[in-house]
């Protein structure tokens, strides 16, 4: 995958056994681009980001990458897709055992044979983009909230991917670093040719990061389009919430 790529969701119905929590998606996140999943707590923000992972089947419909039906790929290729993503979890996920550069070199160790001298290296080089390069030897619980998420988009870059997805990526994060956290994943898009996925109820971040927005309500697709598109829109419900007081960062539950 030599550029960024598009990511389809065709006709998905995501659920478990009875449960429906998503259907009819058909969504197309356009490459290069910030697409931020907007929802309230519960309403599938989540699960379908563990579709597009390839973590989780759908029951019904495809996930195509840059063309390709990720559920379709032999094991080789589907281990190289998924070497293309990054993935920030919503509480950074680190090993607690593990100090901050060997938590960012697991990838490497995955999907790659490079020597230790040049693991260190490209290591350090991820944790400097965050702003960690002097946290190597630190282990997470030294750490702040926001330098934990710091490092788990360090560790999400380390194979310089094509796809990054951030699941809640400003949750639990007081205002002024939240906002250092949206501006970093805006600086890292400018710099590298990504496709970025958001996983949000942040208004805020909303309104700082997204070239493209997907709501979801009631377990369907109530709104896709651009930014300015989702502040002209007429929709009832898209408006109240649209005309929430400035600074009040977590949209309600649906």
């Amino acid at each position: 995958m030599q550029r960024a790529p598009n990511i389809l969701l065709d006709r998905l119905r995501l659920g478990y056994g009875d449960n429906i929590v998503l259907e009819d998606v058909d969504v197309a996140l356009p490459a290069s681009k910030i697409s931020v999943i907007l929802g309230g707590s519960g309403g599938g923000k989540s699960t379908l980001l563990r579709h597009v992972l390839g973590l989780e089947k759908p029951m019904e419909g495809r996930i195509l990458i840059d063309g390709h039906d990720i559920f379709k790929l032999d094991p080789n290729k589907a281990h190289d897709l998924r070497g293309e993503m990054g993935v920030l979890f919503q509480n950074g996920a680190l090993l607690g055992s593990l100090t901050l550069g060997e938590n960012v070199a697991l990838p490497l160790r995955e999907h790659t044979e490079l020597d230790e001298e040049t693991l260190e290296t490209l290591v350090r080089l991820k944790l400097s983009l965050v702003g960690l390069d002097k946290f190597m030897e630190y282990y997470p619980s030294q750490l702040s909230g926001g330098m934990r998420k710091r490092a788990g988009l360090a560790r999400a870059l380390v194979l310089d991917p094509k796809i990054l997805l951030c699941d809640e990526p400003t949750s639990g994060l007081d205002p002024i670093t939240a906002a250092e956290l949206d501006q970093l994943i805006l600086d890292l898009h400018d710099t590298f040719d990504m496709t970025i996925v958001v996983v949000t109820h942040d208004l805020d971040s909303l309104f700082t990061i997204a070239d493209f927005v997907v709501m979801l309500h009631k377990g369907q697709v109530l709104f896709q389009g651009s930014l300015d598109d989702l502040k002209n829109s007429n929709n009832e419900f898209i408006r109240q919430f649209l005309g929430r007081k400035p600074g009040e960062r977590q949209l309600p539950d649906f």
